[in-house]
């Protein structure tokens, strides 16, 4: 039976650096002189092994070498104690040491009796070592794992905002996941200033720009669109479905904005329209909608359903990639992101998704 791995929470700054010693005299008999006495060998306690290692990893006295000397002898004093082995863990990733720092995170994570706060600090570092790795999808799954554990981690909102934004291009996931970074860390922190001023300003900027380009958008007619739309609904009513599906599409092409005309476009088309070219026209509209209500998940559901059941599986699996970046947590989702993954082949992160759907019952 391993050890259980002990979380004590140690006050490093206050830890007395000496103690003292109270010496008594005799006043009948004065005290025989001294002998000399060789030097006495001062061992450091575990803790400040492991203080000493933090102060190298960090601050302007850094020094990776003697940070991971005095981190594995922490970890050599103290082998129950979580943080110990999460510095370790720190102080082999700074080495490059990777799959050392990986069994330290591991073993932090695996020890349930942990506080959540604390295994999902773990998981946020051992994503940032799949990062360096270039395991940009293992990467996102561990942070969405230690978000699952303590939703208020700022660092697993920030290295999550990063691959949407650099590897997916999720850019509106992105935006909401910065910005939880932002509102959850130090208003001092130069990340968070950076965050605020820079990072989500440009991308909301990005995000306006692509949507000015869109075709169409510089003379759209929301007045014509509406008309459209409510005459679509009133042929709705009278069962005239092939009409009321030309009413939309041109309303859609009036304002390519117009989200009610996106949406009941794409419904209609993959009901009634079951050839090749129909479900592609659908699956446009779909992803219109989509892109105009990003944070709706019964869309990418709708859409990734559509592309499944006509075994289009890449698709599927590309559709929910980008609705789980929202809603990492939606267990109808994900029941269908699993289902396919399998059937695309992409058994390589099949288990990992498996297991983390288990997680969340």
């Amino acid at each position: 039976m391993t050890k259980e791995i002990a979380f004590r929470k140690m006050p490093f700054l206050l830890m007395a650096a000496c103690a003292a010693v109270l010496v008594g005299c005799d006043d009948e008999e004065a005290p025989a002189p001294k002998q000399p006495q060789a030097a006495a060998v001062v061992e450091e306690s575990g803790e400040e092994c492991l203080q000493r290692a933090i102060d190298k990893l960090s601050g302007e006295g850094k020094d990776i070498e003697a940070a991971d000397a005095a981190a594995k002898k922490a970890l050599e004093l103290m082998p129950d104690s979580a943080e110990a082995r999460l510095v370790d863990g720190q102080a082999a990733y700074m080495k490059k040491e990777y799959k050392r720092a990986v069994a330290d995170f591991d073993a932090v994570v695996a020890e349930k009796s942990l506080p959540p706060a604390l295994r999902a600090e773990a998981l946020v570092s051992r994503a940032v070592v799949e990062i360096a790795q270039n395991e940009f999808d293992t990467a996102r799954l561990t942070l969405f794992r230690a978000l699952h554990l303590d939703h208020r981690n700022a660092a697993a909102w920030y290295h999550l905002g990063l691959l949407s934004r650099n590897t997916y291009q999720f850019d509106e996931a992105a935006v909401e996941q910065f910005e939880m970074a932002a509102r959850l860390s130090a208003p001092g922190d130069p990340r968070t200033k950076k965050l605020s001023r820079e990072i989500i300003p440009a991308i909301r900027a990005s995000l306006a720009a692509a949507a000015a380009s869109r075709p169409g958008a510089a003379k759209r007619d929301a007045g014509a669109a509406a008309k459209l739309i409510a005459d679509a609904e009133a042929l709705r009513k009278k069962r005239q479905i092939r009409a009321a599906m030309k009413k939309y599409e041109a309303a859609l092409a009036a304002d390519p904005f117009s989200y009610p005309a996106a949406r009941e476009l794409a419904y209609l088309v993959s009901l009634n329209d079951k050839t090749a070219d129909g479900v592609d026209k659908a699956l446009r509209a779909y992803r219109v909608a989509i892109d105009l209500r990003p944070v709706v998940q019964d869309n990418y559901y709708a859409a990734a359903q559509l592309a499944y059941a006509n075994k289009r599986w890449a698709t599927a699996v590309s559709i929910l990639d980008r609705a789980i970046a929202h809603d990492p947590e939606n267990h109808k989702t994900l029941d269908l992101y699993i289902a396919a993954l399998q059937k695309a082949g992409r058994e390589k992160h099949l288990n990992a998704w498996k297991a983390y759907r288990q997680e969340l019952k």
